[in-house]
């Protein structure tokens, strides 16, 4: 079925561009845009009825009309806003069936609507039951929903002893603090350094720099101790340390090129103790065998996903709201548990991974 105007519209964040309506949607744009503003003053007149301004459907009215027009003026009529005067996609009304609905893109993957973050046990000794759901907004990030998922297991007494994770979920704060506050070993692999001397001269990275604690001094690769320690807060309101180092060393060093790009010295800044220390530690173990042979266990939740999918329609929400949403994601996780159950007091053996016929005439490598 093809989109109508509104709902191509509706969809619009300062992250997302359509193709430009022709003249005569243009216009229709403009006609219905204006009816809505003539509806909103007659209801917000001082003369109507002061419960029609309560009514939740009316102030939905209101802000999706304030996102998608500019208001008329004396000198101009209704006028859809432009793209980067569009509110971002976390205020942005998407559907006037569900406020809580909104924009989200992951990959090739963009939807409107909700995420859900599944916990399963992966012991080869009992079913695979998932043990903890939670529903969020589309456009909370992974890593924002570890504390949410460890509340969540703490209150039904299922927090594990260790926890595999994707990348998305693992930091060096979530790192430190499942253990400290949970009592959770958090196992998964962290980003790599995206820093220009980590790519291209790896001697230079952070954390070829040897920080002594104690004293609050970092020594550079070319034995040059910094001068500036100086703990901050960041722009996310997370404790950092900016180190700084002498611009008398760095001019007169040889190899400042592959070290920084500052005309005046080098700067670092690094996170407190025990998360550098933490994120340090994880960036060399996950390169080894034994991790990846652990953390290969966390590939059975996306087999979990996928049976989530095919037999219950888990990304179709029946409902409209966060909260029933969240209810319909319990319901498809009881029901899947309940089918595993059967299958293992049957002894139905799990499902290896598919391979395609294609992949089947692969030579196999003695």
């Amino acid at each position: 079925m093809q989109e109508t105007w509104f709902e191509r519209y509706s969809r619009r964040t300062e992250n997302y561009r359509l193709p430009k309506l022709d003249s005569e949607r243009e216009e229709l744009g403009h006609t219905i845009g204006k009816d809505g503003f003539a509806l909103l003053e007659a209801i917000y007149n001082a003369s109507a009825p002061a419960w029609l301004r309560q009514v939740p459907t009316v102030e939905t009215l209101r802000r999706v009309w304030l996102q998608q027009f500019y208001a008329p003026t004396e000198d101009a009529g209704v006028q859809w806003r432009s793209l980067k005067d569009m509110p971002p996609s976390t205020l942005a009304i998407h559907s006037p069936y569900d406020v809580e609905a909104h924009y989200s893109s992951k990959r090739s993957v963009d939807w409107v609507g909700y995420k859900v973050h599944i916990t399963e046990i992966c012991a080869q000794n009992c079913p695979h039951f998932i043990t903890g759901v939670c529903t969020t907004l589309s456009t909370r990030t992974d890593d924002a929903v570890v504390d949410d998922i460890y509340q969540t297991l703490s209150k039904q007494q299922l927090l594990p002893e260790e926890h595999l994770m994707d990348t998305g979920y693992v930091t060096a704060e979530h790192i430190v603090n499942s253990k400290k506050n949970y009592g959770v070993d958090l196992i998964g692999p962290v980003r790599g350094n995206p820093s220009w001397q980590t790519q291209k001269n790896s001697k230079f990275s952070a954390q070829r720099f040897q920080v002594d604690w104690d004293n609050q001094v970092v020594t550079c690769p070319q034995g040059h101790q910094s001068i500036i320690w100086r703990p901050k807060i960041d722009n996310r309101g997370l404790p950092v340390i900016h180190v700084h180092f002498s611009q008398t060393d760095c001019r007169r060093c040889p190899v400042r090129k592959r070290c920084t790009h500052s005309k005046f010295a080098r700067r670092l800044t690094l996170q407190p103790q025990a998360k550098y220390n933490a994120l340090q530690e994880r960036r060399q173990v996950q390169e080894t065998s034994e991790f990846k042979e652990l953390y290969q266990q966390r590939a059975g939740v996306e087999g979990t996903l996928s049976q989530a999918v095919r037999r219950s329609d888990l990304r179709q929400s029946r409902y409209m709201g966060l909260a029933k949403t969240h209810l319909q994601h319990i319901l498809i996780a009881a029901a899947l548990n309940l089918i595993r159950l059967g299958a293992w007091l049957s002894g139905v053996p799990l499902a290896q991974t598919r391979t395609s016929r294609f992949m089947e005439l692969k030579p196999k490598i003695a």
